[in-house]
């Protein structure tokens, strides 16, 4: 059962099918089956947060992978992975630590 569950801007499902007809004329008169609405996770800065959550044992976030997520799910896995089982880290996580939002680091806000 989804928590958060959008409907789906039914004007941005018509602009994105208008430019893709337009982009493709021979895709002219396709229908849309089905949409879905979700929220984009992101951070201020958005940098990913792969890191465990200082003040709570054994809890490891891999979160706010923002729209990129699908891209770059394997290398947050990864590294978390490399976190949880106490390995040496495949790149260095301090970029992508929890606390760079309360530990006095200057955060460069990012585009989204």
């Amino acid at each position: 059962m989804r928590v958060l569950d959008p409907s789906p801007s039914r004007r941005t499902i018509a602009a994105i099918l208008k430019g893709v007809t337009e982009q493709f004329p021979a895709l002219a008169g396709i229908e849309v089956a089905d949409s879905w609405g979700a929220y984009v996770d992101c951070t201020p800065d958005a940098v990913p947060v792969i890191s465990p959550a200082d003040g709570v044992k054994g809890l490891y976030l891999a979160a706010g992978g923002s729209g990129h997520g699908f891209g770059l799910g394997p290398g947050i896995g990864r590294l978390a992975a490399d976190l949880v089982a106490n390995d040496t880290p495949c790149v260095d996580p301090s970029p992508f630590r929890l606390s760079r939002f309360v530990d006095g680091s200057k955060v460069k806000v990012g585009a989204i």
